[in-house]
């Protein structure tokens, strides 16, 4: 098919199927035999086949390279050295020509775009259709395109704002808007998705009213609005039972295939497992990218250990937590749940040149992973997380806070230690919290998720320049893991908080490098 010319992030407002690829570009034109208004959307399971779509395929790029590159590599909780690309965020020079960054921009404005026409088409059959399925369908693409926004801004400042009102296919020279809008666009998607979901999905997996409050904690805590932030948190928190949330007992629990959807997970993308002969693009491929060295563990052609812990979030663990195993392996870790058949795996002294690799979303080969439909090359189906309950109770502790330096709020101590206690930390006494015991406790619970860097964008712009600068980005000598640290440290400028728009994006609409403009 012949690429299209037009604005690549809006032309993904034409279909609701199409698959992406980590390994071509984001829209390779209009897939035939895509659902319309006249022939979808006239029962309620058609609208729930519609609205599963937006759990998986758009999200695609955001989940292959690019959340993690960001969240974790740009941050410097990982080292990234797959190609080129990796190498721009791990070295925090990321050009407008870099490949992950223009799949990771069409990969969110996919999701806006889905759930565009999914709210255009449900409100055009709303006769035909419970009132339950329209409310249910709108919340859940409100909620979607919510949180693609909020990825956007933190990460460019001012974007476009596509509404399910916009008929690009008449106008795509869409002018970016002012960052205060696009928020303002993204809190009033929440509030609508949080009136309209119900208090628990219809099934598991499904984003509910307590996401839709948890993801709104989220944004008002970036934007300094720590009333509204405990506010929203807080409803989520004293309400655990109607929205059916809690801490998994075991950490290393989480990272199960067999325990997708549990009661911890919040907010998930959804994968299935698919071989050479399955749609491309419905697999979770972080274990690719995750995976040491060689093909032991995948049983494939993948496993290439892209992504490494850092030595400087190595530095920042706690002895005795029970997170540091099933985040990252060490020499001599052995996991009983990969490698089954040859009775599990040790991890051995020489595979990186931090002396450790990613054991997070590593979940083996197809004999470990049988029974929740196998793994394949570049496709494995664990979930991926995007809201954990965890995070819930650290973005209270964190709100509580708000700009002081300190608190010793019971309440927010309380929620802290709850995550600490599952870590095996909680003999070690914590009377007060100020916001560097936050995100140290975030940067151990949620590392290789794709979070931290949006938590050190949260501090004071000095204080996160500061931190970001004294970040250890180097290398051992020995691959080992051993000899002399080959220190790479990086003087961060407040520039580099935000991404350059993709050139290919500003060429194909040139409105995207005028000044912003408002929105309301």
């Amino acid at each position: 098919m012949k690429r299209n010319t037009k604005l690549t992030v809006l032309v993904a407002t034409l279909s609701l199927t199409a698959l992406l690829s980590c390994k071509k570009s984001f829209f390779d034109g209009v897939p035939e035999g895509q659902y319309t208004v006249d022939n979808y959307f006239k029962s309620t399971g058609q609208v729930e086949a519609a609205t599963a779509v937006l759990y998986g395929a758009p999200w695609f790029n955001f989940n292959c390279t690019y959340s993690m590159s960001i969240g974790d590599v740009y941050s410097g909780n990982s080292t990234g050295d797959a190609n080129a690309a990796m190498i721009q965020f791990q070295n925090m020079n990321v050009t407008q020509s870099n490949e992950y960054l223009h799949k990771g921009w069409a990969s969110l404005y996919s999701v806006i775009g889905q759930a565009n026409v999914i709210i255009n088409n449900v409100n055009k059959n709303a006769s035909l259709l419970t009132t339950v399925t329209v409310n249910t369908a709108i919340g859940e693409s409100k909620f979607m395109r919510a949180a693609s926004y909020f990825y956007l801004v933190r990460l460019y400042g001012a974007v476009p704002i596509l509404s399910e009102k916009d008929d690009v296919t008449k106008n795509y020279l869409i002018p970016r808007h002012l960052a205060t809008d696009v928020y303002k666009f993204i809190i009033a998607d929440l509030k609508d998705a949080e009136n309209l979901l119900p208090n628990r999905g219809s099934t598991p997996g499904r984003v509910s009213k307590g996401a839709a409050k948890s993801l709104l904690a989220k944004v008002y805590l970036t934007q300094k609005d720590f009333t509204n932030a405990v506010t929203k948190s807080l409803e989520v928190i004293n309400n655990e039972a109607t929205y059916g949330y809690g801490l998994m007992d075991n950490f290393a629990d989480l990272f199960f295939t067999r325990n997708n959807n549990n009661k911890e997970s919040v907010w998930a993308l959804q994968w299935v497992a698919s071989n050479a002969d399955g749609a491309y693009g419905t697999g979770n491929v972080t274990q690719a990218y995750a995976a040491p060295y060689g093909q032991e563990l995948t049983g494939g052609t993948d496993g290439w250990g892209s992504f490494k812990p850092s030595i400087d979030l190595m530095r920042d663990s706690i002895a005795g937590d029970k997170r540091r195993k099933p985040t990252y392996m060490m020499a001599g870790d052995r996991y009983t749940e990969l490698l089954q058949e040859r009775g599990g795996y040790t991890y051995p002294s020489c595979k990186s040149k931090t002396g450790s690799n990613v054991k997070k979303y590593v979940v083996g080969n197809y004999n470990d992973n049988a029974s929740t439909g196998g793994v394949y090359s570049m496709s494995t189906g664990i979930n991926t997380y995007m809201i954990r309950y965890s995070d819930v109770l650290l973005t209270y502790a964190e709100a509580v806070l708000g700009n002081d330096a300190s608190t010793t709020d019971a309440n927010a101590i309380a929620q802290f230690m709850r995550v600490r206690k599952r870590a095996g930390l909680e003999s070690i006494p914590v009377t007060s919290l100020t916001i560097n015991d936050i995100l140290r406790e975030r940067r151990l619970e949620f590392a290789f998720e794709g979070l931290y860097w949006f938590d050190v964008l949260r501090l004071p712009q000095a204080q996160a320049l500061a931190k970001l600068s004294n970040t250890e980005r180097g290398l051992y000598e020995s691959w080992c893991g051993t000899g002399n640290i080959v220190s790479s440290k990086i003087t961060v400028n407040a520039n580099m908080l935000t991404f350059p728009i993709p050139q290919a994006d500003i060429d194909n609409n040139p409105k995207l490098k005028e000044a912003p403009v408002a929105y309301y």
